[in-house]
């Protein structure tokens, strides 16, 4: 036999069955979940703040470590532009 040549079937999971959509419907039931504004304001109110100022010196660590390269390198253009300049 050539095992290697020709076309397999893929493997299928046969016990597979659709769910039912009985117990879904356009509006739920039971408790009602809170909403994204609501859990917004409730992170904003209790978790963000306590990290808040950790969070903007490492931003601030970031900024400033990203600055110094882009400054360098707007002083080396300077220098390079009146090299031209001077020619």
């Amino acid at each position: 036999m050539n095992e290697g040549r020709g076309f397999h079937q893929p493997k299928t999971d046969y016990s597979y069955y659709a769910g039912s959509m009985s117990n879904r419907g356009g509006r739920g039931y039971g408790s009602r979940r809170a909403s994204i504004r609501a859990v917004s304001c409730e992170y904003f109110k209790n978790e963000a703040r306590s990290m808040f100022a950790t969070e903007a010196a490492f931003f601030g660590v970031i900024v400033m470590t990203a600055a110094v390269p882009l400054i360098n390198s707007a002083s080396a253009l300077v220098h390079l532009v009146r090299s031209f300049a001077a020619i």
